[in-house]
């Protein structure tokens, strides 16, 4: 578990890891399924859906205290808005990356 999050987790639900554990759980799993449908929009030149997706995943790394993740996805958002396939596309390899993290 990324320290961030733990630590940021942790403050949120009092320290009780079991919780913690699940809602890592889930943030892991959000994000893998949000990453292929990106990955699905960029192909697809589908940028209301990758800002979408980019949205989500932003939500749901906050949620989980993972801001670096957060900061990518935002640019996500941007690059979606450009319709820049680019650098999405380059967005999304960060993503990912960083998810090998988790």
């Amino acid at each position: 578990m990324k320290e961030c999050c733990r630590k940021y987790l942790g403050e949120q639900f009092a320290g009780d890891e079991e919780v913690v554990s699940e809602i890592y759980g889930e943030y892991i799993a959000s994000v893998k399924e949000k990453l292929g449908e990106a990955k699905s929009a960029i192909s697809g030149k589908e940028w209301q859906s990758l800002d979408r997706v980019a949205h989500t995943i932003k939500g749901n790394a906050l949620a989980a205290g993972d801001e670096e993740m957060a900061t990518i996805a935002i640019a996500l958002r941007s690059a979606a808005h450009l319709q820049d396939e680019g650098t999405a596309a380059e967005l999304v390899s960060k993503l990912e990356q960083l998810s090998t993290l988790l």
